[in-house]
């Protein structure tokens, strides 16, 4: 799946290529002045890292605070500054990594690789879901598709997590049927199951006909694509 980075920059951060070298290695930037009006919780939203690029990390601590409010993705700092005191700060901020110039683009980006890779393990299953248009957060059981909310009920909820948190890997009407309804199959338990998918997929489907993440296994069961 496609890596999304926020990059936020202050009017000090020296003229450099750093949006281009992310691009050219495969992550989507967006990129915004720390200063700027726009609203930082839509900015921020499907978003994988957040970077900060500034000249003196100093001057940014409640700012800090102020986007740890608003999400739990990895936020890293890049900055001219090597204060062991201004370090120290920008962690008890909210900060997860911190790294002074110079450094090497390489590392860079093995850092923003491995601090997706630990989000991602951490929250795989009491966080949320991401693909590269839907966004299930668990703890607040809400669905997201095209950044705008779909509303589900609580078991179209639940089928939709048991599957998304097995990404690839088949579940069978029955395991599901048990899993979600926690009750042994009856007799229309595959009728049941069949009408919750395919409300789901009108839901958060492009294409309910030919849907691109509950797909259908057939004579087995279905698998969350993603």
């Amino acid at each position: 799946m496609l890596i999304e980075i926020l990059v936020v920059y202050d009017s000090e951060w020296k003229e450099c290529h750093f949006q281009d070298y992310l691009q050219i290695s495969g992550y989507k930037v967006t990129l915004v002045n720390i200063n700027s009006d726009e609203d930082f919780d839509s900015l921020v939203f499907h978003k994988d890292v957040v970077i900060i690029l500034c000249r003196d990390a100093g001057l940014y601590f409640d700012i800090c605070r102020e986007y740890r409010r608003y999400t739990d993705v990895p936020i890293m700092v890049i900055s001219e500054s090597n204060d062991e005191w201004t370090k120290i700060k920008m962690f008890q901020s909210g900060v997860d990594d911190y790294i002074s110039e110079p450094y090497q683009e390489m590392a860079l980006i093995a850092r923003i690789q491995a601090r997706c890779e630990q989000y991602r393990r951490l929250t795989s299953y009491f966080g949320c879901v991401k693909t590269d248009d839907i966004v299930i957060e668990a703890i607040y059981r809400r669905v997201y598709r095209h950044n705008q909310e779909v509303f589900l009920t609580m078991k179209e909820f639940n089928v939709l997590f048991y599957l998304a948190q097995r990404k690839s890997i088949v579940v069978t009407k029955e395991e599901l049927y048990k899993e979600v309804w926690n009750q042994n199959v009856v007799d229309n338990y595959s009728e049941t199951v069949t009408t919750y998918i395919m409300r789901l997929r009108q839901k958060i489907e492009d294409d309910p006909d030919n849907p691109k993440h509950i797909e259908t296994v057939w004579g087995v069961g279905y698998r969350f694509v993603g």
